[in-house]
């Protein structure tokens, strides 16, 4: 195959200082939070014309959860849809089945509604179909970012999993997961954050020739990568795992894992669980293992400290798009376990270990010779440091308008 166009990399040139634009050149759809960082960036270069998206608050929003708490520069940016909004928070408190219908679409039938004067549009999820067919009509480029595995890929990393805990993995709506899929083949340009997805969009026919690969970054990984370690007068190795406890996140072979490690190495390590449990992994805690402690959900700056405290960060993922725990876990200095299909940058052997996902065997392995050489764990967690230190410096919002003008050149 061809190589994909790759920014944000290590040995990435240092962006350069370009002009400010007098008129906004992006038009995007969209509502992921990393979306709300780019959105920011391009606000600040004058390069953002419209921003369609669920309800962003300026302050004084009518619906103002802490996840959409947004920069004042985007206050006077058009394109914030209420109804969507309200639709979806409806479905999901009536339990209605593929709530996310209720308001993906009327947001992508609203965002297709207002064509804006610009010369890409940067669609997210499942909004931008329709926008994307007027936009072609009107001479625009259209870029689908792919955040996380489409569905063909994510039901063979699933599958088996959920079988194995009796349960059957299905797609909350199928209409959607089709047209993510649909975008992906109609636009002009795919954004992967990974090579995990990369892989995952070549397996779904998408040319190489129009992919690029630009890694995202977590907020919470500028804060953490200078701060210093706390100082430890125990010796015990401290394990630690972030994210929804699930039966997609591997968590089940971390668990047998772990019962192995502890029988061998006992009061000489500890594991940490953090994050909400979804009810297809109820059974997995209910009895959890000696020497494994779960403490639900917490806030960022306490997950912040159980991070620069942590040894090793284990993230046995079955399929991800770029784990932001994982990028905030190197950050912190942390040593990662982790699997291909987590979608982090790890460069397996130098700022990480890469194993199998769904194989305890492989885990055990991996952890053990980190716990027994101290070292190589030292080396390892000091590498990855060192890698997100470098994917600041270029900045997510530089490797995205690298690509913009890459795709503005190519297309004339």
């Amino acid at each position: 195959t061809k190589p994909v166009a790759r920014y944000g990399m290590i040995n990435a040139p240092k962006p350069v200082q370009r002009h400010r634009r007098t008129d906004p050149d992006i038009w995007m759809i969209g509502r992921v939070d990393q979306f709300a960082v780019l959105a920011t960036h391009l606000a600040q270069n004058n390069r953002l014309a419209r921003w369609d998206s669920f309800w962003r608050h300026d302050g004084q929003g009518v619906i103002r959860p802490p996840a959409r708490k947004l920069d004042p520069v985007l206050s006077d940016i058009p394109g914030r849809h209420l109804i969507p909004d309200l639709l979806g928070t409806a479905a999901r408190k009536l339990r209605l089945p593929a709530h996310n219908l209720y308001s993906d679409i009327p947001l992508s039938l609203m965002a297709a509604s207002h064509l804006p004067n610009a010369g890409i549009l940067h669609g997210q999820g499942n909004y931008s179909l329709p926008a994307m067919r007027r936009a072609q009509q009107n001479g625009m480029i259209t870029i689908a970012d792919v955040t996380g595995q489409l569905a063909p890929v994510r039901q063979n990393q699933l599958a088996d999993e959920y079988n194995a805990h009796g349960r059957t993995y299905h797609e909350i709506s199928r209409f959607l997961a089709r047209r993510r899929v649909a975008e992906a083949h109609f636009a002009d340009a795919v954004f992967a954050p990974s090579d995990a997805v990369i892989d995952g969009l070549l397996k779904c026919g998408i040319s190489p020739d129009k992919i690029f690969h630009i890694p995202f970054m977590s907020p919470l990984c500028q804060t953490l990568v200078n701060q210093e370690r706390p100082t430890r007068t125990d010796a015990t190795v401290r394990l630690l795992y972030v994210g929804n406890i699930s039966i997609a996140k591997g968590i089940a072979a971390l668990l047998d894992a772990w019962r192995a490690l502890h029988a061998e190495f006992r009061g000489r390590i500890s594991l940490t669980l953090i994050g909400p449990v979804q009810p297809c992994a109820q059974a997995l805690v209910k009895d959890l293992p000696h020497g494994c402690d779960w403490l639900g959900r917490l806030s960022s700056d306490e997950v912040a400290q159980h991070l620069l405290g942590a040894d090793i960060f284990v993230f046995p993922s079955l399929s991800e798009g770029s784990s932001l725990a994982t990028l905030e876990a190197m950050a912190a200095g942390c040593t990662i376990v982790t699997t291909f299909d987590a979608g982090s940058p790890v460069i397996n052997q130098q700022s990480g270990l890469i194993v199998p996902p769904r194989d305890p065997g492989a885990l055990i392995t991996a952890v053990s010779a980190l716990i027994t050489t101290p070292a190589m764990r030292q080396n390892i967690a000091q590498a990855a440091r060192s890698q997100i230190k470098n994917m600041l410096e270029t900045g997510y919002g530089n490797r995205v308008e690298m690509a913009y003008d890459t795709l503005l050149t190519r297309h004339g």
